[in-house]
């Protein structure tokens, strides 16, 4: 059951615009890519805070755990970054080019690539030994959720140490443009039963 459903979420994947190539990953996979995650959460960004990426835990906790990687044309997730100090947000993920453009010359803001931080606000924590939390949550994939016995479906954006290590597991192009993600799918329980006391039956 658990190979038929993974075929079909990679089919799914190659039939994506923006994605060159996906593939299953492994229990051995899943290990490596836990300690590299650790390893990468204890590397604390000077600007951006402790890092606590919630959508890889909840994607390597799922039953079926797949990665892609993705060129130029790959729509990106968005909204799935929020740096949160002392109970509020003070940055996120911006996926809008010209909304980014507004914060370039602020003074009370910073951009680091795609992400604007509340520099006045990040300002007020050098007297204190708190430093700001880097939230990263997965995203719903709406149409593997609609698959036949898939309850839950999800998509992660890994660490630059997990990227590198997808990246070694599938070939692709020298494109600056490469990203990688994991998928995670969980399977109804209840309908691998049916299935399985279908099977019995007809065989």
């Amino acid at each position: 059951m658990n190979t038929l459903i993974y075929k079909k979420a990679i089919e799914m994947l190659h039939d994506t615009k923006g994605i060159e190539k996906a593939i299953v990953l492994e229990n051995d996979d899943v290990k490596i890519i836990k300690k590299l995650e650790e390893k990468d959460e204890q590397m604390n960004s000077l600007y951006l805070g402790r890092k606590h990426n919630i959508g890889v835990k909840k994607v390597l906790r799922s039953d079926i755990l797949l990665a892609f990687v993705t060129n130029i044309d790959y729509k990106w997730p968005t909204d799935n970054l929020k740096i949160i100090y002392q109970g509020e947000i003070i940055g996120r993920d911006i996926s809008d080019a010209n909304e980014i453009k507004e914060y370039i010359n602020s003074n009370d803001h910073c951009v680091f690539g795609n992400i604007v931080v509340n520099f006045r606000k990040m300002k007020c924590q050098e007297n204190t030994t708190e430093v700001p939390l880097l939230i990263i949550s997965a995203k719903p994939w709406d149409e593997a959720e609609g698959m036949n016995f898939v309850s839950e479906a999800l998509i992660a954006s890994p660490s630059r140490l997990t990227d590198e290590y997808i990246k070694s597991k599938i070939p692709h192009g020298r494109d600056l443009h490469v990203g990688t993600f994991l998928v995670g799918l969980n399977i109804e329980k209840e309908g691998i039963g049916q299935f399985t006391i279908k099977n019995m039956i007809e065989n």
